[in-house]
């Protein structure tokens, strides 16, 4: 079968390797639709994420000095064991099921986290079977909405606050429009790139900002009377963006953080609004969420509820698709002209 191989930072290609094996509990998918991540991915395409220089010890979670044993390093197969990082939002279709498996038959179509490849091989139990009313390929953003899902239980929106939503790439875009399901009055966008910002006013978005062209922060407090916005979520990654952030708040509240920042934020001022206004920084992801209702929050739950949402979400707008043997040629457009994209989709042959 083929998979994704990386030999290098940037250096990236289609190889063949053999089929993997299957337990009695797990499934063998056929590869209908993945969806590259444009920040997590983009982090090791550009070989910036920390785990090729240092590990994360897993009884302090702090990241300490790693062996050259211990680290990531090239060549590395989107096969190979442990390799979460190149490609985590498949959708396939059941080919092969263990003989212990039940609930999944052959035929049916699953989202799971699984990498760019040809065939996947997972466990029964993490697959989320999509239904009739959910397109394959809108599958693609399953992964995608249980992060922004967190970001949006992590947030606290209330009923008739004024949301600013920082980024608006595919996490942006799901936001928007939880955010309005979630009550707020207004949500406003925040971002560089024309065809972003043009996709969040389709798809719910009641003004939209280019930060490179006016003083956001201001122009939010001129819609407010003065006060600033009630919830910023920051979803870029991006260092300005986290320091516009934290000014664009409301004295007094908490921006959510919810993107993976690379390297030391030398653009966030901590001397100005953050130190004045007294504004938090709550960081968000997918891994975990508010230990406040986590308790009735578990992920079966959350599956569950994002399915819903999605059977609701506008996401036409969103996708470029790229045959497999192109993948290189989506990578190398998100880094190097993502105005021209919010969501690269992978097709395999056989599409449906």
């Amino acid at each position: 079968m083929k998979a994704m191989m990386y030999e290098g930072p940037k250096q990236l290609k289609i190889t063949e390797v053999p089929a993997l094996a299957m337990g009695e509990e797990e499934i063998r998918l056929k590869s209908l639709y993945s969806g590259v991540s444009h920040g997590t991915e983009m982090n090791v395409y550009r070989g910036l994420a920390p785990f090729f220089r240092k590990k994360q010890d897993p009884e302090t979670r702090l990241f300490v000095p790693a062996a050259d044993n211990e680290v990531w390093e090239y060549p590395v197969k989107s096969c190979a064991p442990g390799v979460w990082y190149m490609g985590y939002a498949s959708v396939g279709e059941v080919i092969e099921t263990g003989c212990r498996v039940t609930g999944i038959k052959k035929g049916d179509i699953v989202a799971c986290s699984a990498p760019h490849q040809e065939e996947n091989v997972i466990c029964a139990r993490d697959a989320v079977l999509l239904p009739d009313t959910i397109p394959a390929e809108k599958g693609i953003l399953f992964t995608n909405l249980i992060t922004a899902y967190n970001g949006i239980m992590d947030t606290h929106i209330h009923l008739g606050e004024v949301v600013v939503v920082s980024g608006l790439g595919v996490i942006g875009q799901l936001l928007v429009q939880m955010a309005k399901m979630s009550g707020a009055w207004k949500v406003y966008g925040v971002d560089v790139l024309e065809k972003r910002r043009n996709a969040a006013l389709e798809n719910g978005c009641d003004e939209v900002f280019d930060p490179a062209s006016c003083d956001v922060a201001m122009e939010i407090r001129m819609r407010t009377g003065k006060r600033g916005a009630d919830k910023v979520i920051e979803a870029s990654g991006n260092g300005k963006a986290l320091n516009e952030a934290i000014r664009i708040a409301a004295p007094e509240t908490c921006v959510t953080a919810l993107a993976w920042y690379q390297g030391a934020l030398s653009s966030v001022d901590l001397s100005e609004e953050f130190h004045h206004n007294r504004i938090g920084i709550k960081q968000s992801q997918t891994g975990a969420m508010d230990p406040a209702f986590s308790n009735l929050w578990d992920y079966r739950r959350r599956v569950d509820t994002c399915i819903h949402i999605l059977e609701k979400l506008k996401t036409d707008n969103l996708f470029t698709e790229f045959e497999y043997d192109e993948i290189q040629k989506a990578y190398q457009m998100i880094d190097e002209e993502p105005g021209k994209i919010i969501q690269a989709v992978i097709t395999y042959g056989g599409t449906r």
